[in-house]
């Protein structure tokens, strides 16, 4: 080839370079503005598709599209937290995660500190809602998985803590339940809209375990149902039922000044039903201690229920009652 043709053929080729860095910056700007009118329309998967081709056609232009690709990228940080944002709302939690943890990445990569915490603050609560309808289904597993992510990202957020006090709860793991339960208080003690989730948390806390209780008394594990259903008192005040069942409790371990003294709070708490069964577990708890006259009376208050004829003996055949 001559110097003359070699020559025209680099100069050729140089202009033809600028005129394609040219007209990428133009293809750039142009997609950057399309994208712009999708996120006005808040059409934001479209505007995040257009920013991205915008984005690659300025990285591929290089510094002199600098200033064009920060704006870029600012948007499409934006694009892609509000597509998350209207992902979550329509219950569609995979693909909201996804963009959220997009949004995460960039918004570390851009320091922009804001949509890092924001970011971090919906990935826990797209991941707690998801694994709220995973329990809903009986996914027990599954749910635990998300709830414990989400606790992961978000280490003090009450919500994903309360989903813990429930899968616990399904498993009857009574020890874990109340670790998490405490979570929830702990976190959410000096934040006013946690007063909710905190009052749910005490409740379901409070009755599983008052529950759990009822259920080793059946098995005549009488000292794990009592150290059950005092520990339900730390999450809620105890009710006529709580402590009835916790009078059995006692009586199955022979601690009778214990069973007397919760047979006696069931009776003064409970207003509303008849209060037979109680009175028996009174007389039983006093039979148990040695006082016959305290369990007589006790066991004359008992007038329904089905220890009325087993009332009747221990008081005609047993205790001699006057």
């Amino acid at each position: 080839m001559s110097i003359l043709k070699k020559s025209l053929l680099i100069i050729s080729m140089v202009m033809l370079t600028f005129g394609v860095t040219a007209q990428s910056v133009e293809d750039a700007g142009a997609k950057y503005n399309e994208g712009n009118g999708y996120y006005k329309e808040k059409d934001y998967s479209s505007a995040a598709s257009s920013y991205e081709a915008a984005l690659k056609i300025a990285n591929e232009v290089g510094a002199d599209a600098s200033d064009l690709k920060a704006s870029i990228e600012k948007q499409l940080l934006n694009a892609t937290y509000s597509m998350g944002k209207v992902q979550y709302k329509a219950r569609e939690f995979d693909a909201a995660i996804a963009s959220f943890e997009k949004a995460y990445a960039m918004s570390e990569q851009l320091g922009d500190a804001t949509k890092k915490k924001n970011s971090t603050s919906y990935i826990a609560k797209v991941r707690t809602s998801k694994g709220t309808a995973l329990l809903k289904k009986n996914k027990v597993d599954e749910a635990f998985a998300e709830y414990t992510m989400a606790t992961e990202m978000l280490p003090n957020y009450v919500n994903a803590y309360y989903g813990l006090v429930r899968v616990y709860k399904s498993q009857g793991d009574m020890a874990k339940m109340m670790a998490s339960a405490d979570k929830v208080i702990e976190y959410g003690a000096d934040n006013a809209k946690a007063a909710k989730i905190i009052k749910k948390t005490k409740v379901t806390t409070s009755k599983t375990l008052v529950n759990a209780g009822a259920k080793e008394i059946q098995k005549e594990h009488g000292k794990k149902a009592a150290e059950l259903i005092e520990s339900s008192f730390n999450y809620a005040p105890g009710n006529s039922t709580a402590y009835y069942y916790l009078a059995l409790a006692y009586a199955k371990t022979k601690s009778w000044d214990n069973s007397i003294k919760a047979a006696k709070m069931a009776i003064s708490l409970e207003s509303e039903k008849d209060k037979s069964d109680m009175y028996f577990a009174l007389g039983q708890a006093y039979e148990g201690k040695g006082d016959g006259g305290e369990a007589c009376v006790a066991y004359k208050s008992v007038t329904g229920g089905p220890n009325v004829e087993a009332a009747k003996y221990q008081m005609t055949q047993v205790l001699k009652c006057n």
